[in-house]
C-alpha cells in the first residue's frame, strides 16, 4: 500500500494509542529525520501546526534503561534543533518487553511513552475480515489497514503464517473487488 495510507494509519495510530490530537501538518525536514538514524532509533518525525515534534516508532524488542536513555538523548538532540516540545512515541509489539528501573531527567520539554499493541485481537480481526470477504462486503479503507496491521498483532512464531493469510485475503479482496 502506498506512503499515504501509511501516513494517515500513523496519524491513527498516534491519536488512538498515545490519545496525541495535536494537528500533525506533515514528517519533519530530513535534517530533523536523520537524528533518528543518529541515535539508531527506528522512528519517523512529524511536526505539528505548532511546530512542536512528535517522533513514531515501533519495535519488537526489549526496551530497557539503555533504550529509554537513547530516547533521552535523541529527544535532547530534537530539540536542540526544533526548540519546541518533543514527544516521542514507541509502540511495541506484543511480544517487547519494557524493562526500565529507572528514571530520566532532563530539561527540555520532552515526554517519552512506550506502550504496546495487545494482539488478542490479530485473529478474531482476521476473521472478521475473511467472512467481510466471503460475505462479499466492500472494504473500506479501516479494513484495509486493519488487514495490515494483522501480522504485527500476532505471536512472532504466527506472524509469517499471518501474513501469508492477509495476503491471500488481499488477492481475494482485489480479484473480487471489494475495496470500497
Amino acid at each position: 500500500m502506498c506512503d499515504n495510507e501509511n501516513y494517515e494509519i500513523t496519524l491513527r495510530l498516534i491519536e488512538d494509542i498515545f490519545g496525541d490530537y495535536r494537528k500533525i501538518t506533515g514528517k519533519a525536514a530530513d535534517e530533523i529525520q536523520s537524528i533518528a538514524g543518529l541515535h539508531e532509533i527506528p522512528a519517523e518525525v512529524y511536526i505539528t501546526e505548532n511546530n512542536e515534534l512528535i517522533s513514531f516508532g515501533m519495535t519488537d524488542k526489549q526496551f530497557g534503561n539503555i533504550e529509554i536513555e537513547k530516547c533521552k538523548r535523541y529527544g535532547e538532540d530534537l530539540y536542540e534543533k526544533n526548540g519546541n516540545p518533543i514527544s516521542i512515541y514507541i509502540l511495541g509489539s506484543p511480544h517487547s518487553t519494557f524493562n526500565v528501573t529507572k528514571e530520566i531527567e532532563s530539561e527540555i520539554p520532552m515526554i517519552i511513552i512506550f506502550t504496546m499493541i495487545p494482539y488478542s485481537s490479530a485473529y478474531d480481526t482476521l476473521r472478521h475480515i475473511e467472512n467481510l470477504v466471503e460475505n462479499r462486503k466492500k472494504l473500506d479503507s479501516q479494513d484495509l489497514n486493519a488487514l495490515k496491521l494483522i501480522p504485527m498483532m500476532g505471536p512472532p512464531e504466527d506472524r509469517r503464517q499471518l501474513r501469508i493469510e492477509c495476503l491471500k485475503i488481499w488477492k481475494k479482496i482485489v480479484k473480487k473487488g471489494l475495496i470500497e
